[in-house]
């Protein structure tokens, strides 16, 4: 009597609580796979990209007082809402360290949105970090950032250079160097790069300007090249800067991106 009792109360038990039960569990099972499938992907380490002009190290030659330490740059990815992702590898002048710099840039605006810098300073031995020993300590940090701004990595990038052909148009960046300097790091001047269309005209896609008693190295600069968004009609315009060294020649070079869309703006 007791057993059927027993029974009967745990088949009632089953028929109002076990459905419950099921859909917990079932609950529970996609909750998991959600976390899996939404988990951000790594980003695997960036391929550096071949510049034009003097952004460009020769590796046959010792710097001199007549070349540069020059910046590398490695594009990462693009969102579908004009962010570009980069790396940047900054010249190393006397540190004997290994330095490098992410980028998140909205190229509709030309807004850093975030970027961090790293140094193998502290390191025991700074001087044997690089690109392959530095990106894994970061890889899942940079992978989570890249993703919450909806970066997708790009897949065999390719530097345009000199002239864009874009649909029934070509699209030719250039560069305006007008500046003078007085004593070592006072510059005065501008430099404006403007995109020229063939059919649209042209329009001013950056401009900085220098005056005197500002503090700047800056001694020169050229279009090395544009990269396109695979998503949408706008590019990364890559413009190499030479600046003076730290203590005099050799002088580097910096590396800076300005976006520009491909219909909108142009003025005859």
């Amino acid at each position: 009597m007791t057993a059927r009792v027993g029974g009967e109360i745990m088949r009632k038990c089953w028929f109002s609580f076990g459905p419950l039960l099921t859909i917990s569990l079932v609950l529970l099972l996609c909750a998991q796979a959600i976390t899996q499938t939404t988990e951000p992907r790594l980003f695997a380490k960036p391929e550096r990209l071949t510049l034009n002009g003097f952004g460009e190290p020769d590796p046959n030659k010792e710097p001199t007082s007549t070349t540069f330490l020059t910046a590398s740059f490695y594009p990462i990815g693009w969102s579908r809402d004009g962010k570009f992702a980069y790396l940047v590898e900054p010249p190393d002048e006397a540190c004997g360290c290994y330095f490098a710099e992410i980028v998140i840039q909205d190229l509709v605006t030309d807004k850093i949105l975030w970027s961090e810098r790293y140094s193998s300073e502290s390191l025991e031995k700074p001087e044997a970090e690089n690109l392959a020993t530095f990106w894994p300590k970061k890889q899942k940090q940079y992978s989570a950032k890249l993703a919450k701004y909806g970066i997708r990595p790009i897949s065999d990038p390719r530097l345009i250079f000199p002239v864009l052909e874009f649909e029934d148009d070509q699209l030719t960046p250039k560069i305006d160097v007008r500046i003078k300097t007085d004593n070592d790091l006072e510059v005065i001047g501008n430099v404006t790069v403007k995109l020229e269309s063939k059919r649209r005209g042209s329009k001013v896609i950056s401009r900085e300007s220098y005056r005197k008693g500002q503090i700047s190295g800056f001694r020169n600069a050229e279009i090395a090249g544009l990269l396109n968004s695979p998503f949408e009609d706008r590019i990364a315009v890559l413009i190499v800067e030479e600046h003076r060294g730290w203590e005099g020649p050799p002088n580097i070079t910096l590396i800076r991106v300005s976006g520009a869309a491909l219909k909108a703006g142009f003025t005859k």
